[in-house]
């Protein structure tokens, strides 16, 4: 069986709305930071606090940055470098978003970041490891969750944890 045909509607119509987030942001490419964006609705993210905005601004900030997450910048502040000074200087001299990765494989017309595919491919393993017969958003968040990345970063930071999803999917039923 492929992976796309585990998926379902609603796994499928997130990773078709991560698209339209990407657009919305005017992104160059797909990212799972859009992907995160497209389930914040999910039922396994009904108890948490996640709001829009706040999130938006994380992603907009690290995208800025070229994909360093806080836990990097600061790694680097003690090494003596000032992330937030090294990109404006980047800025000023090669303009805005200079550091933003290029564009890769494309899905729905746009580019994949190779994150967002790595996302999808280990959902499928999420749903395996539960004993489950099919791909769902809480797969998905748990694949999100499981990487170092910024959408890992700003969910932990709000309380939304592997372990919290893991047992919510462990416990949902098949659909």
């Amino acid at each position: 069986m492929m992976i796309a045909e585990r998926f379902t509607k609603e796994a499928r119509e997130a990773v078709k709305a991560a698209v339209k987030e990407a657009e919305r942001v005017h992104a160059a490419e797909v990212g799972v930071e859009h992907l995160l964006l497209a389930v914040l609705d999910a039922p396994a993210l009904a108890g948490f606090d996640l709001s829009r905005d706040e999130l938006d601004s994380a992603f907009r900030d690290y995208r800025r940055k070229g994909g360093l997450t806080k836990a990097d910048a600061e790694a680097l502040r003690g090494l003596g470098i000032d992330v937030d000074a090294v990109i404006e200087s980047a800025e000023q001299s090669l303009g805005s978003g200079v550091l933003r990765p290029g564009p890769r494989r494309r899905w729905f017309g746009m580019p994949l970041e190779t994150d967002f595919k790595k996302a999808l491919e280990n959902s499928l393993r999420e749903s395996r490891d539960l004993g489950h017969n099919y791909l769902g958003v809480e797969h998905v968040l748990l694949a999100l969750l499981q990487g170092k990345g910024i959408v890992a970063e700003v969910l932990n930071e709000r309380g939304v944890t592997y372990a919290e999803i893991r047992k919510w999917a462990a416990s949902a039923r098949a659909r």
